[in-house]
């Protein structure tokens, strides 16, 4: 999986100080035409009740909420206005849950609003229904009460369901989770929080069932596209590691298809991002391990028919592909368009040259090897492309003299490279959001032990320096090879080259 979702208590939920007022104030706008001040009694228990939502002392909240549910006992002075009634009930409801500690039933009489004092009212159910009345009546505030649902109340359910969830208790998370269900089930959160739930109880078809919920939910919020792009990943990467189980090859491949398609069209909903490589990558290992060939083309046909929207780091990932399937024509022209995004790709120079030699076209080489030198000076192999550069030329040579010189050319590059007393083997780049990390080996072609200083300098797209690091390796003996590490920290870097001493 590419990236866990993050548990909804760390994204922006819904405080109480920036609910509660701003509900009772937008109630009135155009949008959401519920009149709060009409009659008499119901301005009356308004004002109670923003006391209740302001005060910072339990019982100060708790006398002013009984005292706007006195306002409202007889219902027969709202018959003008019973929807204002039932937001100003709704509002109680929810300002009750609360309350610390909160509670979840009280009777009539507990809430000032009748004389029962047995038969118990679930004010998260009470709230629910009372809110359902105001939505359906005037569905234009569905926003003002989705502030009221996602307040505290259900901050609180929601963060106690991850954290029970931590401690592998499943049977109370759920009780949370569907207490959370009844305050709002307009949320992709919940059905996140159910899906987790389902995993914990290895429940993988119900798992899909919520995490597809979610996604729909999510979707449609256009502040919650981050949000919708965790949920599509998490289901993409569950997808993937449910299939590796699976006994039955075609249905196997056809999960991971699905998953890779998934990752696919996420990556594709903005290939620039900082992510976009990763799930192209991911796309690409799944296409990879099942071949499935129509699927390569789905992800690799875009950059090649428009290579604007991606970064080098997916045309590498296209080029590279490419080229293990023997694709040549595709893997130049996505290794040619990384380059113009980033020149100083090691391994885009080196393999764009090797394949440019292989289709005889030294000539369209021979800045791509001179770049590949001077970036990648201690590895031979990089010596040797020159002399197959050249001995190219010289094959294709009609003027005897100018054959001669080049044939001279060809015998000094291969003494120069079977002469060099090292071969330094780059391993690993990896970029990072804050620098990178770079390693290798050097080998020791020399008779007696050797150490070696590397300084390598850390570059943005352009070739700009951001960074210079040295290492130095432990002695090598002779005929041994030795590893190097270097961490590099600052942001930017997407390539390197280095010197040898």
């Amino acid at each position: 999986m590419l990236t866990l979702l993050r548990r909804p208590a760390q994204f922006a939920l819904v405080a109480l100080a920036a609910t509660i007022t701003p509900a009772l104030a937008a109630a009135q706008a155009t949008e959401c035409s519920v009149e709060l001040y009409q009659p008499t009694q119901l301005a009356q228990a308004a004002v109670f009740i923003q006391q209740a939502a302001s005060a910072t002392e339990g019982a100060v909240a708790m006398k002013a909420l009984r005292d706007a549910a006195n306002m409202l006992k007889d219902e027969r002075r709202f018959a003008s206005n019973p929807i204002g009634l039932t937001f100003a009930k709704g509002q109680i409801m929810i300002l009750w849950l609360h309350q610390d500690p909160a509670p979840v039933e009280m009777t009539q009489f507990d809430l000032n609003l009748g004389r029962d004092r047995v038969a118990k009212i679930n004010l998260l159910q009470a709230a629910d229904s009372l809110r359902t009345i105001v939505e359906t009546a005037q569905p234009a505030c569905a926003s003002e009460m989705d502030k009221w649902r996602q307040s505290r109340p259900w901050n609180t359910r929601i963060g106690a369901v991850y954290r029970l969830l931590g401690a592998n208790n499943v049977d109370s998370a759920e009780v949370y989770a569907k207490e959370a269900y009844i305050l709002d089930r307009r949320s992709p959160f919940i059905y996140n929080a159910f899906a987790q739930i389902a995993m914990k109880r290895n429940q993988t078809d119900e798992m899909f069932v919520q995490l597809e919920k979610a996604i729909e939910l999510a979707s449609r919020d256009t502040a919650l596209v981050e949000t919708a792009r965790q949920l599509k990943t998490q289901y993409a990467g569950t997808l993937q590691e449910t299939a590796m189980s699976e006994t039955d090859v075609a249905k196997r491949n056809a999960m991971l298809a699905r998953a890779a398609r998934m990752y696919l069209a996420i990556g594709a909903e903005d290939p620039s991002s900082k992510d976009g490589p990763a799930y192209y990558s991911a796309s690409l290992d799944i296409a990879m391990l099942i071949q499935d060939q129509a699927l390569i083309g789905e992800i690799i046909n875009p950059m090649i028919e428009d290579p604007t929207p991606f970064p080098d780091l997916t045309l590498l990932l296209g080029a590279e592909t490419s080229r293990m399937l023997n694709k040549n024509d595709n893997a130049m022209t996505l290794y040619k368009n990384a380059l113009g995004k980033n020149p100083n790709i090691r391994d885009a120079n080196y393999f764009l040259s090797y394949m440019l030699l292989e289709a005889k076209k030294p000539a369209e080489t021979t800045a791509l090897l001179e770049r590949l030198v001077a970036i990648d000076p201690g590895n031979p192999d990089n010596l040797m492309m020159q002399t197959m550069a050249v001995r190219q030329v010289a094959e294709a040579e009609r003027d005897a003299r100018k054959k001669a010189e080049l044939i001279r050319q060809v015998n000094a590059q291969m003494a120069r490279e079977a002469a060099m007393p090292y071969r330094v083997q780059i391993t690993r780049f990896e970029r990072r959001a804050e620098g990178a990390v770079w390693s290798g080996t050097v080998e020791n072609r020399s008779n007696a032990a050797k150490t070696y200083t590397l300084e390598v300098s850390f570059l943005d797209t352009e070739g700009n320096v951001l960074e210079t690091q040295s290492v130095t390796t432990s002695s090598a003996a002779a005929n041994a090879t030795v590893p190097f590490e270097v961490t590099a920290v600052q942001a930017g870097i997407v390539a390197w080259k280095y010197v040898l001493k």
